[in-house]
Parts: structure tokens; C-alpha cells; sequence
């Protein structure tokens, strides 16, 4: 598997906004006329001898990838005749090969891009979601936005209205899914993000740095720095995913979408690997510790000192439209879309793959 720092997720978001009218030039011919998207969950059933390559942009090997990681690190792909190969792209760079066909899929999260090209007749669909977000109490140090005591006040009971007109990094500019989530915290206490001051963009160390020697008064802190933040005493977690679906995703182009039974035996292999190495507390495992420290990059210590995530075998796609619809309305709200209407989230996303998984017989072993 390929190797790069890490770096967030959504980072690339707000780039990825400028690539519409390439993806609209890039857009695949067949759109979908082999007619595998009329095929039922039932007809896409994988066998033993369903083989097959898939390309996957990928920024980095960040925590939440954590069943894809360990597919690829512990072989377990190969032995099901699914040879996946890691293109080490940034998000906003891969979009426009999935959509030529470069590229099979991204490792990503859903962003405004996404939408955009929903509306320019792309062929890219949300086919596999990731981690669940659980209830966390207060205080708990996990990826998200962080504030300091002298602004916001102690770790389990933060005054976020403190942050009126004051400086806030977001890795995207506010854009995405980490501005809904900014929104979304603000609103509790009457504000939303137009009340604060946007900074430039800071993501990893220079996210952490900026907020610990005061040059804004929150950042987004990415996976795996708030364990680096944990341990300032100055610092606080303020918010976080909420409970559920994050966005985090596998999205499809159509040269995937058009083999769906590969599509349907990678799934089963991730469902696999999620249930050997990701059941529970994974961090209390020697070996689970030692596939993601490798995987990731990272020191052992630091996966045993990061948030525990929650992946589901099944990678139930309930939630997702609900979780699309509210991103999409405030990308709408924030001008970040290339039209006025919403349109029907539900054609971004295909939940035949993850239904079949669970469903059909395992063709993994």
C-alpha cells in the first residue's frame, strides 16, 4: 500500500469545489447503459471466482479508514482475488479520475464537489460508509474543534459563545462537513458560523500550534493530534461528530459501478477484516495495534492513546441520506453550490453494495 503523511480528511473539500466544469468534460460516455444499475441487490451476488482490480485515490491512511487499511495490510484482499491498488492523490485531484475512469473509487468524505457533480450527470455514487459516530461525554478528547480554557472555559461544560467574533481555523474554510459541524455547535448557543471569524485554513501541526500559542481561539484538530492536544492542559475539545453517520466514505465511479459484484466482495472483505481486528475495543489488542501503527504510520502508542471508533461489519448505509440532505442544505445556505434547488440525495448514493454484502453468501471465506 502507498504511504503519505497523514493529514484530515476534509481538508481538500473546499478545493474540490473549483472542479465542476472538469468533471462535466471528464464525464464518463456510458453512464451507466451496461444496465448494472437496475441489477437488484440479490443479482449482484459475488462467487469464489469473482476477481477483479480496484483503483483508489486516497489521501492518507487515516484512522477512519481503519478496514480498508487493514485489508490491504494484512493481505486480505489478495486471498480474495481483489487486487486494490492506492493511488496517493489528494481528494481534489482524484474526483476528476474517478469520473474519466482513471480511477474506480475514492477513500473520502463527502463534500460539495460530490453534489456538484451529481448535477452535472457524473457518475460518482456513495457506495460504502465508515466509522459510526457514538455519544461521547463532554470533555472526551476525540478529533474535532478545540478551544482553549481562558476562551471557552472548562472541557465538560464550554461556553461556545465566547467564540462570537473571534478567529476559527477550519481545515476547509469553512466549507464541508467541518463547517457543519462548526454550524452545527454554534446553534446550540444561539450563533451559527457566520458569527465567528473564518481564519486562513490550518490543518495538522499548524492547527495545533496556532491554537496553543494563541493566533485563533479554536481549530479543527485531525486524527491523530488530539493526542497531542490531550496533553496541554490549556486545551479543550469543544466539537465533534455527531452521533451516527460522518461522512467519511467509498464513493464510486462508474467503472466500479458497472462491475458491482467486485464491488459487493470487497465490501464482504472489509466486513471481514471489521469484524476480526474492530470489534470493540480494538486499542487492547496487540496485533489489531500493531496492523493499524503500520497501516497509519504511526507509533503503536499513539493508536492505543487515540479516540476509539466504532466500525460495523454490516456498513449499514442507514443515515446517509439523512446525513447528505443536511450537508447539502448548508452548502446551499453557504453559496458553495453550483445551483438553487436541492436536488434528491438519494441518487448519490447506492445501498446495493453494502445490502448485498450482508445478504448474499460470503464469497471471502
Amino acid at each position: 500500500m502507498s504511504r503519505l503523511p497523514a493529514r484530515t480528511a476534509t481538508a481538500a473539500a473546499s478545493a474540490l469545489l473549483v472542479l465542476s466544469g472538469t468533471l462535466t468534460a471528464c464525464a464518463n460516455p456510458q453512464s451507466g447503459d451496461t444496465g448494472s444499475d437496475k441489477k437488484s441487490a440479490s443479482e449482484i451476488c459475488p462467487t469464489a471466482d469473482t476477481k477483479g482490480t480496484i483503483k483508489i485515490g486516497m489521501s492518507s491512511p487515516l484512522a477512519v479508514f481503519a478496514p480498508l487499511l487493514l485489508g490491504i495490510e494484512t493481505g486480505a484482499f489478495g486471498k480474495a482475488g481483489i487486487d486494490v491498488e492506492i493511488e496517493k492523490i489528494p481528494s481534489a485531484e482524484s474526483l476528476p479520475l474517478v469520473a474519466r475512469g482513471q480511477l474506480d473509487a475514492q477513500m473520502t468524505s463527502l463534500s460539495s464537489a460530490h453534489f456538484n457533480t451529481l448535477k452535472d450527470g457524473v457518475d460518482v455514487r456513495w457506495i460504502v460508509p465508515m466509522d459510526k459516530q457514538q455519544k461521547i461525554p463532554a470533555g472526551t478528547p476525540v478529533p474535532g474543534y478545540w478551544s482553549r480554557k481562558d476562551v471557552v472555559g472548562s472541557a465538560t461544560s464550554p461556553d461556545l459563545s465566547k467564540l462570537k467574533g473571534a478567529d476559527v481555523a477550519t481545515p476547509t474554510g469553512g466549507t464541508g462537513v467541518s463547517g457543519l459541524i462548526l454550524d452545527n455547535a454554534l446553534k446550540k448557543t444561539g450563533l451559527g458560523i457566520n458569527d465567528v471569524k473564518l481564519s486562513s485554513p490550518l490543518v495538522g501541526p499548524d492547527a495545533l500550534n496556532g491554537l496553543a500559542n494563541g493566533a485563533v481561539s479554536a481549530a479543527w484538530i485531525s486524527a491523530p493530534l488530539e493526542v497531542e492536544a490531550a496533553k496541554n492542559p490549556d486545551l479543550v475539545p469543544i466539537a465533534g461528530y455527531e452521533p451516527g453517520v460522518t461522512g467519511t466514505a467509498i464513493m464510486a465511479g462508474r467503472t466500479l459501478l458497472d462491475r458491482p459484484e467486485v464491488a459487493v466482495k470487497f465490501t464482504q472483505v472489509l466486513s471481514q477484516v471489521t469484524a476480526k481486528y474492530l470489534d470493540g475495543d480494538y486499542r487492547k489488542d496487540p496485533e489489531t495495534v500493531r496492523l493499524l501503527a503500520a497501516a497509519e504510520e504511526v507509533d503503536e502508542s499513539t493508536i492505543k492513546e487515540s479516540a476509539l471508533l466504532v466500525f460495523q461489519p454490516e456498513f449499514s448505509m442507514d443515515g446517509t441520506e439523512k446525513f447528505a440532505d443536511d450537508l447539502q442544505a448548508f452548502s446551499l445556505k453557504r453559496g458553495e453550490l453550483e445551483y438553487e434547488e436541492p436536488l434528491d440525495s438519494a441518487d448519490l448514493i447506492d445501498t446495493r453494495i453494502t445490502e448485498a454484502a450482508s445478504s448474499c453468501d460470503s464469497a471471502v471465506g
